[in-house]
């Protein structure tokens, strides 16, 4: 690619036909990277051009982004630390590009730290102010981060009108990612709707706060109009199909639906909506938790069903994919003190034929009318269970009324593997007493 180089002329400067092929290369390698991030050319490229001139920062940050898109981020970490501590003119493009790396690794506090070092070097930069308020929601300071959002678009509206529809999507994906309360999203979520009907991401935004507030007419109006731009549109579909499936339920119970929102279902769908947009859904949490379980535990664990097994099994369905159940008396392994452990499909398909034979001796598995959905998750072999409920919260089940013991069943897993030595990625804390409170 870099061609022969031929003799230098009389009215050519020292190395200049070299630095005409640098340059050229150098270009190549951005125009590649903008159109295709992951391709390998781009690698070999930006790496030939500082073999040529190892002082080229600027495609050293080039570098590191394209190992980043490829998901090496710890090679591209190190590159962006090396161009950090050069100080120079590509400085604050690295504390940038350093933010965007450990959100995307899910290190909020690191994200945090590195927008901050973005804003004092660039204090009237919106784009840094958003993303120091994304990085502070995010790290469990959500209040003062939104407060940041806000702030960041108002600069924008002041300094770079130009730029304003951007901010505003921003801001409002911000918000989504944070778990900003609906009364908080829905403005500023139809305000960037206003600037840009176009946005998909940003109206989606728009349909869940409109759920999640009980406002199911706007939400459905706007998946609506969703959907005659584009009758494709998965999210937008699934919200239509979401809301008239509970009108559904509703007219079949006698209910409203309000009884169907007070109930937490809608809370329930929100949630895992976010924990896997987020990455830290549950089977998130079990990949991660194979790399720390203690070798006991792990011998106590009964090896997962295949598909066809799982498809007709009772349960969860990534659970038993993960395990099928644990040995009986096992679970003190799991090391939280309630010494329960995992339980099988065959154990929990036994105790829904015991229950539907003789409900009279069950009395703790009575319901409510909306009430009757529920997944056995584990047992502590005394008469004890967590159970997932149809709220999505996990309580425990003894006879007596159910405690909470966790938000979401994600969230008792990312416990565990936070308890055993891993990363846990998840990005606010959780108030155990009252997930309604964390999970607006």
């Amino acid at each position: 690619m870099n061609g022969a180089v031929g003799p230098v002329g009389p009215d050519d400067g020292p190395g200049e036909r070299d630095v005409d092929l640098v340059e050229r290369d150098d270009d190549l390698a951005w125009e590649l990277f903008d159109v295709q991030p992951t391709h390998p050319e781009v690698g070999r490229i930006a790496t030939r051009v500082l073999a040529q001139e190892p002082w080229r920062n600027e495609t050293r940050r080039l570098l590191a982004m394209h190992r980043m898109a490829c998901g090496e981020l710890d090679e591209a970490r190190e590159i962006l630390l090396a161009v950090i501590g050069a100080r120079d003119s590509v400085f604050v493009d690295a504390a940038e590009a350093l933010y965007e790396l450990e959100k995307y690794a899910s290190n909020y506090d690191e994200a945090r730290r590195w927008a901050e070092t973005a804003v004092r070097a660039g204090p009237e930069s919106w784009a840094n102010q958003m993303r120091l308020g994304a990085a502070t929601a995010m790290a469990g300071d959500p209040e003062l981060g939104w407060h940041l959002l806000d702030d960041a678009v108002a600069r924008c509206a002041r300094t770079d009108p130009d730029e304003l529809t951007s901010a505003l999507a921003e801001r409002t994906i911000a918000h989504f990612e944070s778990v900003a309360p609906a009364e908080r999203v829905i403005p500023a979520a139809e305000e960037a709707v206003r600037a840009d009907p176009s946005n998909e991401y940003v109206s989606t935004a728009l349909v869940w706060a409109h759920v999640h507030a009980g406002r199911y007419d706007d939400a459905e109006d706007v998946s609506l109009g969703l959907l005659r731009l584009d009758p494709t549109n998965a999210p937008a579909r699934n919200a239509v199909s979401m809301i008239r499936m509970m009108r559904t339920k509703a007219k079949e119970q006698g209910i409203t639906f309000a009884e169907i929102h007070e109930s937490g279902m809608v809370r329930l769908a929100w949630t895992e909506r976010r924990e896997r947009m987020l990455g830290i859904d549950l089977p998130a949490a079990l990949t991660a938790l194979d790399d720390v379980l203690p070798d006991e535990l792990r011998a106590a664990l009964r090896p997962g069903l295949g598909d066809a097994a799982r498809g007709s099994s009772m349960g969860d369905q990534e659970l038993t994919a993960w395990h099928d159940g644990q040995e009986p008396g096992t679970g003190a392994l799991w090391r939280d003190g309630g010494g329960f452990r995992l339980l099988s499909s065959a154990e929990i398909a036994a105790l829904d034929e015991a229950i539907e034979a003789d409900p009279g001796a069950y009395p703790e598995w009575k319901h409510e009318r909306l009430a009757d959905d529920y997944a056995q998750v584990m047992t502590d072999d005394h008469g004890g269970y967590l159970v997932a409920t149809y709220r999505g919260v996990i309580v425990r089940r003894s006879g007596a009324d159910d405690v909470l013991v966790s938000p979401t069943l994600a969230d008792c897993f990312w416990d565990r593997v936070a308890a055993f030595g891993g990363r846990d990625p998840r990005p606010v804390p959780r108030n155990i007493d009252d997930p309604e409170a964390d999970v607006q």
